[in-house]
């Protein structure tokens, strides 16, 4: 996949100053395999923290990831010791682990243990395997959870969220956090006024932005351009397997 395939994928949840980026790469395309985050943002008169929100939309973790890919678009059969993909599963995992102790969840714990209903949303094959994940563990805890459809526009969608109130609580997992249907589905559940919990890769997004509570874990891309549909998945249900055990942990702790 090349760069302005990514783009092509990504057109929707892109505005004029992202396109502005994008056109000063297509245009420039090695000199930017050579600059830092702030010198592109400089020539395309832009923020550093725009920059970065910019390659995130794309699906990369940040700019340095999006420039190595450039370089090795450009140059395919110039692809070192860094391009050593089974590594960034550790890395991946590292972070997570890191957020996770850093991290307290009592207040999402407590909005769990109150909830009326709790519903999961996937929007991808990945993220709806994650989901079926995260309700196989809160069943046996004890915690009946129903899955909803991603498409707003489906009857099954439609039907649960005549039962919607407020005293539920929803898990949306995304990996970007800026998939075009996805905002379809907030706009709707906004206007019931459930609790959301966000569960998306490692990095400000529209839907974490959105949602009463976020959950995060570490995510790359492959960083070898011809292998672009490959990105690591595992961190998610390292995260989703830590908040479940968490949440035993949590309604021990108001036994004792």
């Amino acid at each position: 996949m090349l760069f302005s395939d990514i783009v092509n994928q990504h057109y929707d949840s892109l505005n004029d100053v992202d396109l502005q980026m994008v056109k000063y790469i297509h245009a420039h395309p090695k000199e930017v395999t050579t600059m830092g985050t702030n010198d592109f943002a400089k020539v395309c008169h832009s923020s550093k923290s725009s920059v970065i929100r910019f390659t995130q939309k794309l699906g990369f973790t940040g700019f340095s990831e999006l420039r190595n890919f450039l370089k090795w678009q450009n140059n395919p059969n110039d692809i070192g010791k860094d391009a050593a993909f089974k590594r960034r599963i550790f890395s991946d995992a590292q972070r997570t682990i890191r957020y996770l102790e850093e991290n307290n969840w009592e207040k999402i714990y407590q909005a769990l243990e109150n909830s009326r209903n709790v519903y999961l949303l996937g929007t991808g094959v990945t993220q709806q395997n994650q989901a079926a994940e995260l309700q196989r563990l809160l069943l046996l805890i004890g915690k009946p959870v129903q899955m909803i459809p991603a498409s707003s526009q489906s009857n099954e969608f439609k039907r649960i969220m005549e039962n919607i109130t407020e005293n539920d609580l929803i898990f949306v997992l995304s990996l970007s956090g800026e998939n075009q249907h996805l905002f379809n589905v907030l706009n709707v559940l906004s206007t019931y006024h459930s609790t959301i919990v966000s569960i998306t890769n490692m990095q400000n997004n529209l839907l974490s932005g959105r949602a009463d509570y976020s959950l995060y874990a570490s995510s790359s891309r492959s960083p070898n351009p011809t292998d672009w549909w490959l990105q690591t998945a595992s961190s998610f249900f390292l995260l989703i397997e830590a908040f479940a055990f968490g949440y035993v942990d949590y309604c021990r702790s108001k036994e004792d």
